[in-house]
């Protein structure tokens, strides 16, 4: 594998290079995210357009081929900018919305990125917020600098521009969208920038409102980004005062110094703790002066002018309105006028004061053995469509809210009541639409006979119409006889799990506890198992290509994939969970059947590392095990993921793979090479009917130390800045590992970037 990266073409080259633009391309993707992914707004810029961003911050430093960035944008609903932060910035209410429009945007990233590289382009999504370098790095001084600004993406690519605060402002919405990006090699059609100062006109609201003084005080000049003919300023702030309230949680209300810095935060969140997020009034007070008027009777924020809406009931509108709730893989949508709110005790008007009717989205499970696998992705399904929904009923003039103080545990009750054998959950949007109501009688599903080939069938068809690259069925038995066999190779191993006792930004206070390993079979996750469908999704080709390569030296788009592709796993198992309950059967999620896995440090969490489901994956069909112990597929090599649903149904079971993909590690041992800690020991062997896989062994003390517990520089935080690289002891034992994780650096931690540099070395995860 070649190892060397070639240099990014300069700026003037890529602007004089002719481009073959593709009209048609740019049509079907600008139409896949309006229609399909559900963008508000999407632009399209050419790469020429950043040939002044530091290299280290630009498209063209993390994948130097790109040809184009795209994009996308969805917007805050009106109420919920209007309605959150009345009283206090830092009371935000319902404009907690936002970390569910966040999750949104990630997926659409993901499945952005995946769409073109299916239709034969390199993309390389990048996530919506929170991967950041808080300090610079080399030759990178700006703080809390991203791997791409979507900021300035989105004025490059004609969507908006500056504002004086730094906000990206749109004439449809003023501030309140936000963005997310793509990377492309395609050679799209640019959409036209807009001229500065159509948008933005002065007001000076922004500075009025911020409690921080980010935008009166600590102003050094301003910043000037030129794109083509065009100069766009806004003013250069202090990043670390004006994350005062927004990202540290300070309590606004404090004496703020004149200087802050890191120091400062770090000794104020000692002294005073946390109060809340912030929701900013820069963004809270913004619009284009065409767009805004008040309305102090309603709230003390500028409102937006919209569309009327048409008088009375609007069938077609509840349709729509139907058809979003079930595309998102909603049961049922309750709708109840002001009668049934007053019974229920809702003062609507005090949170929506038009507010009508509410329209209430629900699912309805059987409760599993399980529940946290897929608590998560069921609230995402509730939160994302209630998103939705108010969008869309906003597009036709009405008012409209999520993320409510409603008491949905009052209607979820009922609900139950009438279903009996089953959880049903929900998620309420408040409306000014005169709905009315409708009945709360629930039609229960009526499984009726199946076969097993016919059901296998049915779920195959649902992973791959939501995205999954591979999907097979086990045998619950097959993957049971490995247990003997993986507990005499582990031999009782004990495993090292670090908890950090003290809360953000604050030094690492470890807790270290010691777990034996368990082999663990199908029956531990479900009683009764019959069947294993395993699911996989691929990680983007070239942002795994990528990974840590100049100029960029990128980590970000990496550890987005490591997570986003979980997420968008847990849908699909959550939907095929479902599936399976409708046909009267039980099912469980798991991201390590056997119990032989671990986990990535990854600034939403910890993630299930390479290593995770791997023996399902290979009981399903869908690859081979390579020396390394990871999946090797012939489609992927070993650039997915995998979720197991493990299920008391009989499924037609799938053949073992060949193994012309693992026959390609023969011989090598980049993977084993690359591993900076020693974890890989002997090799041993496993049988699989009659098929045996053979693998090193994996110490996961030694790996996790570098990709868990983000101790190695070179597997992933160095590339963030990180000033930490604690050597790998002889012996890792509690005292060694709590040493180590004491030298985290105070704020950074909180958001570690690491990768499986064993994956990444093998030739087929990277082909050049």
């Amino acid at each position: 594998m070649n190892t060397q990266t070639a240099e990014p073409a300069s700026a003037s080259a890529l602007k004089d290079a002719p481009l073959a633009i593709d009209s048609q391309l740019t049509m079907r993707v600008k139409g896949y995210a309006l229609r399909e992914l559900g963008a508000d707004l999407v632009g399209i810029a050419n790469i020429a357009r950043f040939g002044k961003a530091p290299l280290k911050m630009s498209p063209q430093g993390i994948m130097p081929s790109a040809r184009s960035v795209i994009v996308m944008a969805v917007h805050h609903p009106d109420a919920a900018i209007e309605m959150g932060g009345r009283q206090h910035p830092q009371e935000i209410g319902p404009y907690r919305v936002q970390y569910w429009m966040n999750a949104v945007l990630d997926e659409m990233s993901y499945r952005m990125a995946l769409h073109l590289e299916r239709g034969g382009h390199a993309a390389v999504p990048i996530v919506s917020s929170n991967i950041w370098r808080y300090k610079g790095y080399k030759e990178l001084t700006e703080h809390f600098a991203p791997d791409l600004s979507h900021l300035h993406a989105a004025v490059a690519a004609g969507l908006s521009e500056f504002g004086y605060s730094g906000l990206s402002i749109t004439p449809e919405f003023g501030a309140r969208q936000r963005y997310v990006t793509v990377i492309t090699d395609a050679a799209l059609e640019s959409t036209p920038l807009l001229d500065p100062g159509t948008v933005c006109d002065g007001c000076n609201l922004c500075v009025k409102h911020c409690l921080s003084g980010a935008l009166s005080k600590e102003i050094d000049g301003e910043n000037v980004v030129e794109i083509e003919d065009k100069r766009y300023t806004y003013a250069r702030k202090n990043l670390w005062r004006c994350a005062w309230g927004e990202h540290f949680d300070l309590d606004l209300d404090l004496p703020i110094p004149d200087l802050v810095d890191e120091d400062v935060i770090i000794e104020m969140v000692r002294k005073h703790g946390f109060r809340s997020g912030e929701m900013g009034s820069c963004l809270r007070y913004c619009l284009p002066k065409k767009l805004r008027y008040f309305d102090p009777d309603y709230t003390n924020a500028p409102r937006r002018r919209r569309r009327r809406p048409a008088p009375g009931p609007d069938r077609p509108l509840i349709e729509r309105v139907r058809a979003l709730a079930m595309r998102r893989g909603i049961d049922f949508v309750v709708m109840s006028g002001a009668a049934r709110l007053e019974e229920m005790g809702v003062d609507i008007a005090q949170q929506l004061p038009d507010g009508a009717a509410a329209l209430t989205l629900g699912l309805h499970f059987r409760t599993p053995e399980s529940p946290d696998a897929t608590r998560q992705a069921r609230r995402y399904v509730l939160e994302a469509a209630a998103y939705d929904v108010a969008r869309e009923l906003e597009r036709h003039g009405h008012s409209a809210l999520s993320c409510t103080g409603f008491p949905e545990e009052t209607l979820q009750a009922r609900l139950t009541s009438i279903l009996p054998g089953r959880t049903v959950e929900t998620a309420t949007v408040l409306t000014s639409a005169p709905l009315g109501a409708t009945s709360l009688e629930l039609p229960a599903p009526e499984p009726g006979p199946v076969s097993p080939d016919a059901l296998a069938d049915d779920l195959k068809r649902l992973a791959a119409a939501l995205g999954a690259d591979l999907v097979g069925v086990a045998p619950a038995e097959r993957l049971a006889a490995l247990r003997p066999q993986l507990a005499d190779i582990l031999g009782g191993e004990k495993i090292l799990v670090a908890r950090d006792r003290s809360s953000r930004f604050h030094e690492y206070d470890p807790e270290i506890n010691e777990v034996e390993a368990k082999a663990l079979t199908p029956d531990d996750h479900l009683r009764g198992a019959r069947s294993v469908l395993v699911m996989g999704l691929r990680l983007p080709a070239e942002t795994v290509r990528r990974t840590a390569r100049p100029p960029a030296e990128a980590i970000g788009p990496y550890a987005f994939a490591q997570y986003e592709s979980v997420n968008l796993l847990r849908l699909m198992g959550l939907r095929a969970s479902r599936l399976l309950e409708d046909r009267g059967f039980r099912a469980a999620l798991t991201f390590d059947l056997c119990g032989t896995g671990s986990s990535v440090g990854n600034p939403r969490g910890e993630q299930p590392d390479a290593f995770s489901n791997r023996f399902a994956a290979v009981a399903a069909g869908l690859g081979r095990l390579g020396r390394g112990g990871f999946v090797l597929t012939d489609e992927f090599g070993p650039n997915l993921r995998f979720v197991a649903v493990v299920t008391d149904a009989e499924l037609t079971p799938d053949e073992l793979a060949p193994d012309a993909c693992a026959q390609a590690c023969k011989g090598c041992s980049r993977c084993i090479d690359a591993c900076s800690t020693g974890a890989f020991s002997r090799e041993v062997t496993v049988d699989m009917d009659g098929i045996s896989e053979s693998f090193r062994l994996l110490d996961r003390n030694r790996c996790d130390w570098a990709k868990r517990y983000s101790l190695v520089a070179s597997e992933g935080v160095g590339f963030l800045g990180w000033q930490m690289d604690v050597p790998v002891p002889d012996e890792i034992d509690a005292d060694a590992l709590a040493g180590g994780l004491r030298a985290h650096p105070v704020i950074e931690k909180y958001r570690p970037c690491n990768f499986e540099a064993c994956a990444l070395a093998c030739p087929l995860a990277r082909s050049d």
